[in-house]
């Protein structure tokens, strides 16, 4: 019969006492500088691959390359009609556009030529 092997760390105890020791809830061990994800409320990049209607549903498929994210680095996500995605709100899903609204008025964008 095959034997198993010790999947334990082979350091003692006492070695883990000051990970132990400090209160994991505490403020001492957060990061006070980490940042909180800011909302993109650009179509920078952005492009529109497809729009669907499933039932009375429509949906919309955007994809592209976000700003500041590393080189080859694309992203895609399926959006919905009435959605807040990125900073807007999903005002419109065409045939071959997407409107958004947000602060700044109303954007389109069009599937590329």
């Amino acid at each position: 019969m095959p034997k198993a092997p010790i999947l334990r760390d082979q350091q003692p105890l006492s070695a883990f006492s000051p990970v132990v020791a400090k209160n994991l809830f505490s403020q001492d061990r957060s990061n006070p500088t980490a940042a909180v994800a800011k909302v993109q409320d650009t179509l920078e990049g952005r492009q529109l691959l497809g729009t669907m209607l499933i039932g009375e549903t429509k949906a919309a498929i955007i994809g592209g390359k976000l700003p500041g994210s590393a080189k080859g680095t694309a992203e895609i996500e399926a959006i919905y009609l009435g959605e807040e995605w990125n900073g807007f709100t999903v005002h419109e899903i065409a045939n071959d556009s997407v409107t958004f609204l947000n602060k700044d008025g109303r954007k389109t964008l069009k599937f590329p030529e």
